[in-house]
């Protein structure tokens, strides 16, 4: 009798494992980098424009680093995919001087 119920214990077991190896994870939007290129204009484009073009991020903040002469807006777009194995993300970071585009910074770890 308890090898019996061992025996259903590990293909249960088994069973929770191969299934979890099988979930997907994916969280945000990924915005298209190249539309930073081909739409918006540097010191032109307002942050409507880039509301319009990117969608709303999932930050707001301030970017204050030494290298700047002042403190600028940033907006933060953040998307993730990934199972229980590999996780994969990608960040952009959309900078404004008062209300006008001011450049990007983005990063990722996803496939092409």
């Amino acid at each position: 009798m308890k090898a019996v119920r061992l025996r259903r214990f590990l293909v249960a077991l088994l069973t929770v494992a191969v299934a979890g190896c099988g979930i997907r994870v994916v969280m945000g939007h990924r915005p298209d980098v190249n539309l930073l290129e081909t739409t918006l204009k540097f010191g032109e484009s307002t942050q409507t424009d880039v509301l319009r073009v990117l969608g709303e991020p999932v930050g707001r903040s301030t970017s204050a680093m030494p290298i700047e002469a002042q403190p600028r807006i940033m907006w933060t777009y953040y998307y993730e995919e990934g199972s229980l194995k590999d996780v994969r993300q990608f960040f952009l970071f959309v900078y404004f001087a008062a209300d006008r585009y001011d450049g990007y910074l983005w990063f990722s770890s996803l496939p092409k």
